[in-house]
């Protein structure tokens, strides 16, 4: 077990609070076979023997709960491997993390990690004492499974992994284990392995289809590996906080592909590259797939590709954090099987993958089946290499993936061009609640956070204390770079050729967390004194409440933080108004949208629990304007149409939540009386009619999941009587499309095929004065991606279009953009006695673009209001 005192730094670390002669490269048929006694005189049954059959055995899956008493056992029995517990998952199921090692790596693990950090933190450390550490100390290895749950073959090849190195006695385990360590992390999705393997088990022998057909995570699904930079969920953090704390060199995430590619893909990746990314842990990392193609070539294991796919590393939303922290980022994607276990059979007898002899594929695979046990095996293998380099390389993985990243990360600007002395987030912002999270995002990712004591002027401009300083010559300089930057896609760079296509990346094209929280950031190319303190922890900005009034308490409308303020004193059951036009009181001009409380106990303790957790600020005025608005509906009951397997409405769970918005994903029962149950439906982004109307079939999936099932054309109607009849429905993104099909709505999608804009923030332009944008700045980035752009062809309130002026682009890559102008994006329409809110881009898009979470706010509580005055 690891020393008491590394225990204890584990725990702390991983407790904070969140949202927040023997076969080289493969298993020895002694070590799989039978059962091994440690040198302890313990018994550790073989896998086979544990489970009752072989991993990768056709049709049998181990579940998660006993994968975790298996590795638990070897923990118990064996020196070689210590199991933890490095957090509880969005279910509340365990999140494990084993370090496997010598014995004497594993009591020396405490120095490890301090020397490794040390490594990591390249001032006032000299290259000679680098070398020292790197010389005395041991690399860490990550290797994870399952982050998707689906892509179950690897997880079922790391009980065979952890099994021979826990048992095995051969030249290669004794060279791994004195010269790395292991950090096995069996599944990044816990919640998904208990989800997709129980429901195989379950559905064993039925007739109802083997793959689980809902998210298997509980809001993110197959985007938990889009939460790099945002750290929206659980299971991000628990990792993120694991690499921070043991700083793997490497950071070899297993996964899986579709059935018609190569039968493993490594890298060397495709283009393109951004400057977020270190050269050496790509080169690293080059190395790391080319030992692994070597390993399956030798073993005869064809089908193996290379470059030309995951082009990741222009965005930290895909390449993830831990490329910041010097990790090399060695992915290996293994083509499935059908059904999760079963073989899968080319439907044409012919050869499975690419089958043209190039240097990407230099022996193409030559069978017409692909089998769970194959996808074992091939893991197996290109692990054991991957592992192998690294151990017999060590001190130099040390050295060049930790001191020398971190050391060009303090050179910076004189290694990026173009990279700034330094970021300034001025004080005084129209959203203090998005500068808390901004900041607060680089506080969880340690970065060195300087404030001004003082006023101060750089790059021309002039600065109020409060401000902040994020320079960049610090180790993780490249990631604030990358994350605040106005990116521009290297158009000639991501060609192969100068008539070559254009190389899409293979995620979306900006990742710039100023403009997509709201918050105004300057970069500074040149040094600057400054009276500057460091920053400890990110605390709201200080605030007072006002005397009680005798008229009402306000609240601005500018911060998504509203989102805050409009659920809980709906939950305390306070009545609210929102004023519809511009007012003064006590010298001060409130805008269209404010908040009015009347003073009340439970007004208030709302209100400054809100005030002191957000930083917003809250008035109050004696006098109640005379000023026309409307009374929010008490307790309004929101619905959410998600579909199965729907990430978008996964997201929008996780936003609703986090907001404490009393809401409901809508079930197929519901549509009996929709009216009784629902004051407002959101539609997200992703649901069709197909969606509604045909939905799960019953007869293929467990009744659990049917609230997932259609509701036909009777259900569709029922749906539009809704909104005729008095209710209010949001519709975001492609389902804004389905929201005109629906209720025929005046609208034509305008938005032509010569606009490529792949993700990326375009210019827009709102009206505060319409409900929908209230507290909308009348100018700021919009998220696009290739969606719907609108031609109003009738009445309605828009409430933001793009601006007729050219190019749109704000950052990331986008063409053609100038055919928008013009267009709406966002607009309420009434339908009947009721409302639509429609909005063309979606505006929720991974819960990223924040700034525009004020539009479904508004829209949600707006629809079910009635006017009048306070």
């Amino acid at each position: 077990m690891l020393p008491r005192r590394t225990a204890r730094v584990l725990a702390a670390v991983l407790t904070i609070g969140v949202l927040v002669g023997v076969p080289l490269h493969a298993d020895a048929s002694r070590a799989v076979g039978t059962a091994v006694r440690t040198a302890q005189g313990k018994t550790i049954p073989a896998p086979k023997d544990y489970f009752g059959f072989a991993m990768g055995t056709t049709g049998r899956l181990a579940g998660f709960n006993k994968i975790k008493q298996y590795f638990r056992l070897i923990g118990d029995r064996s020196d070689r491997v210590d199991y933890q517990i490095a957090d509880r998952t969005t279910m509340g199921n365990e999140y494990p993390v084993m370090f496997v090692s010598s014995p004497r790596n594993l009591r020396n693990l405490g120095q490890i990690v301090r020397d490794n950090q040390r490594l990591a933190e390249p001032r006032g450390i000299s290259e000679q004492e680098a070398r020292r550490l790197a010389h005395r100390s041991k690399p860490i290895y990550l290797i994870e499974g399952t982050l998707h749950a689906t892509e179950v073959g690897n997880t079922q090849a790391l009980v065979d992994i952890v099994h021979r190195f826990a048992t095995e006695d051969s030249d290669y385990t004794d060279a791994v284990l004195d010269n790395a360590v292991l950090m096995v992390i069996p599944s990044a999705n816990p919640d998904g392995q208990h989800l997709v393997v129980d429901h195989f088990d379950k559905t064993a022998g039925t007739a109802y289809n083997r793959v689980y057909p809902d998210l298997y995570h509980r809001y993110v699904g197959h985007d938990n590996n889009r939460d790099w930079f945002m750290f929206t969920q659980r299971e991000t953090r628990t990792r993120v906080r694991l690499e921070q704390t043991y700083r793997p060199v490497v950071g070899h995430y297993m996964h899986q592909a579709g059935t018609g590619g190569p039968r493993l893909w490594a890298p060397p990746y495709d283009e393109p590259l951004g400057h977020g990314v270190d050269p050496i842990t790509l080169q690293s990392a080059t190395l790391q797939g080319a030992h692994a193609v070597r390993a399956l070539t030798a073993e005869g294991k064809k089908g193996i590709g290379t470059d030309d796919a995951y082009g990741i590393f222009w965005n930290a939303d895909v390449m993830g954090f831990s490329t910041f922290l010097g990790t090399s980022l060695f992915l290996t994607e293994i083509a499935s099987a059908k059904d999760l276990a079963y073989p899968f059979t080319s439907p044409d007898g012919k050869p499975l993958g690419p089958q043209n002899m190039t240097v990407r594929m230099m022996q193409p695979y030559d069978q017409s089946t692909w089998t769970l046990e194959q996808i074992v095996a091939y893991a197996k293998t290109a692990a054991y290499a991957g592992i192998e380099n690294v151990a017999k390389n060590g001190e130099s993985w040390l050295f060049n993936n930790l001191y020398q990243v971190a050391r060009n990360g303090v050179a910076l600007p004189d290694v990026v061009p173009g990279a700034p002395y330094a970021y300034v987030v001025p004080a005084g912002q129209r959203d203090p609640f998005a500068v808390l999270e901004m900041m607060r995002l680089f506080e969880f990712g340690r970065v060195e956070i300087e404030q001004a004591a003082a006023p101060f002027t750089a790059g021309g401009k002039s600065y109020a204390a409060g401000s902040y300083v994020l320079r960049t010559r610090q180790p993780l300089g490249r990631w604030i770079d990358q994350l605040l930057k106005v990116d521009r896609y290297p158009e000639k760079a991501a060609r192969k050729c100068a008539d070559c296509p254009l190389i899409m990346p293979y995620s979306e094209t900006t990742d710039n967390v100023g403009l997509l929280l709201g918050v105004d950031v300057d970069a500074v190319d040149k040094a600057f004194t400054a009276q500057l303190r460091r920053v400890q922890r990110i605390v709201p900005q200080a605030v007072r409440m006002p005397n009680v009034p005798r008229g009402a308490y306000l609240v601005p409308p500018e911060s998504y933080g509203v989102a805050h303020v409009l659920s809980r004193l709906q939950k305390a059951n306070v009545p609210v108004f929102r004023t519809a036009e511009k007012f003064e009181a006590g010298g001060r001009s409130f805008a269209p949208g404010t908040v009015m409380v009347p003073p009340s106990a439970a007004a208030r303790q709302t209100l400054e629990a809100i005030s002191a957790t957000t930083g917003l600020q809250v008035y109050g005025t004696d006098a109640l304007p005379k000023v026309e608005g409307f009374k929010l509906k008490a307790g309004t009951r929101v619905g959410l149409v998600r579909g199965a397997n729907n990430m978008p409405g996964g997201w929008m769970m996780w936003m609703l939540d986090q907001y404490g918005i009393n809401y409901k994903v809508v079930s197929a029962d519901d549509y009996a009386d929709l009216p009784g149950r629902y004051d407002t439906i959101v539609l997200a982004d992703g649901v069709s009619k197909t969606t509604i109307v045909n939905g799960l079939d019953p007869a293929k999936n467990p009744p659990e999941f049917a609230w997932a099932r259609g509701v036909g054309e009777k259900g569709w109607s029922a749906l539009a009587d809704f909104v005729s009849g008095g209710g209010n429905l949001v519709a975001i993104g492609s389902s804004s499309l389905t929201a005109r099909e629906l209720l025929d709505l005046p609208v034509e999608n305008a938005a032509p095929a010569s606009v490529n804009a792949p993700g990326a923030l375009l210019r827009a332009s709102y009206k505060p004065t319409i409900p929908a944008a209230w507290g909308m700045p009348e100018s700021w980035p919009v998220w696009f991606n290739r969606d719907a752009a609108f031609r109003i062809q009738g009445k309605a309130d828009v409430a933001s279009t793009y601006p007729d002026d050219g190019d749109l682009l704000a950052s990331g890559y986008a063409a053609g953009t100038s055919a928008l102008g013009g267009l709406a994006n966002i607009a309420t329409f009434e339908v009947g006695k009721g409302h639509a809110t429609i909005a063309g881009s979606e505006i929720t898009f991974r819960s990223w673009p924040r700034v525009t979470w004020p539009i479904v706010v508004n829209s949600i509580y707006h629809g079910p209001s009635t006017p009048g005055r306070p």
